[in-house]
């Protein structure tokens, strides 16, 4: 699972409400501390607008966070139950995350990545100040969601991506070792330098599997894993290769691009219906 975190300085709130509520028979599936009776995107923006104007003005200050939690493609699991699921934990994080702010939750659940996006606001409600979460403060609660996860819902996976093992220290220790011996980086490292940037400009997945592909390298997924696979026929996981947080994000940006087209596909239908019907 994939927890990750975007502030904004703009109040863009009417943008991210309709952004996340833009998908076919998206809704509301978590609020936190909004007025009774809430629920259209004009509602929701206004809310968060007029909480967020007791702020005061102040250069490069938070308006706003945009975060999410996603879960891994599971095969094993019906759509419903990882649904039902991530519902429970997004509320146990905004719990955790921001219990006196203003937030909202809509689940995603057309991809692989069932995942949800929050919206919450930079300041407690009714507040002068933002509330300040330290580096070390939002680590700690995306160790306890993740342990959470892991305890009541094993069957999501046991992948610890917030608290890595012994294992995987080792492993990570054996990189840097034979990077220091040889003066050069490992193959894991070039092909994370290779990738990464492929991951942060890619507009489609289709754009994504053609740049990979010109390296010589075609994306993977089985199960809930991720990655690419050599042409030696290697596979090496996103999460190996530390580019999991960047994959999702990645897959959030295409959708929110995916979504904006057939939105404006179905104003452009209704404006042809309507020039039919005069």
């Amino acid at each position: 699972m994939i927890i990750k975190s975007m502030s904004r300085k703009t109040p863009s709130f009417d943008q991210l409400t309709a952004y996340m509520l833009a998908p076919e028979g998206a809704q509301i599936d978590l609020e936190y501390n909004l007025p009774i009776g809430t629920r259209t995107e004009a509602e929701i923006a206004q809310a968060f607008e007029e909480n967020h104007a007791f702020l005061p003005r102040r250069v490069n200050g938070n308006a706003m966070y945009h975060e999410i939690l996603a879960l891994e493609p599971n095969e094993a699991v019906s759509r419903e139950e990882q649904i039902a699921a991530l519902r429970q934990l997004a509320a146990r994080y905004v719990d955790k995350r921001a219990p006196q702010q203003l937030a909202i939750g809509v689940i995603h659940a057309e991809t692989p990545h069932i995942h949800i996006h929050l919206m919450i606001s930079s300041n407690a409600v009714l507040s002068k100040s933002r509330v300040r979460l330290a580096k070390k403060e939002f680590g700690n609660i995306q160790r306890e969601i993740e342990e959470y996860r892991i305890q009541h819902f094993p069957e999501l996976g046991t992948r610890r991506y917030f608290d890595k093992s012994k294992k995987a220290e080792r492993s990570s220790n054996r990189e840097k070792a034979a990077t220091l011996r040889t003066g050069q980086p490992s193959h894991k490292e070039e092909l994370t330098k290779q990738i990464m940037p492929i991951l942060a400009k890619a507009k489609s997945r289709e754009e994504m599997e053609e740049w990979l592909y010109a390296l010589g390298l075609k994306l993977y997924q089985r199960g809930w894993a991720v990655g690419v696979t050599t042409e030696g026929s290697r596979r090496y996981r996103f999460s190996t290769l530390g580019l999991s947080e960047a994959y999702t994000e990645a897959m959030a940006r295409i959708e929110l691009v995916e979504s904006r087209i057939q939105k404006l596909q179905r104003s452009q239908h209704e404006r042809d219906l309507e020039g039919e019907r005069g």
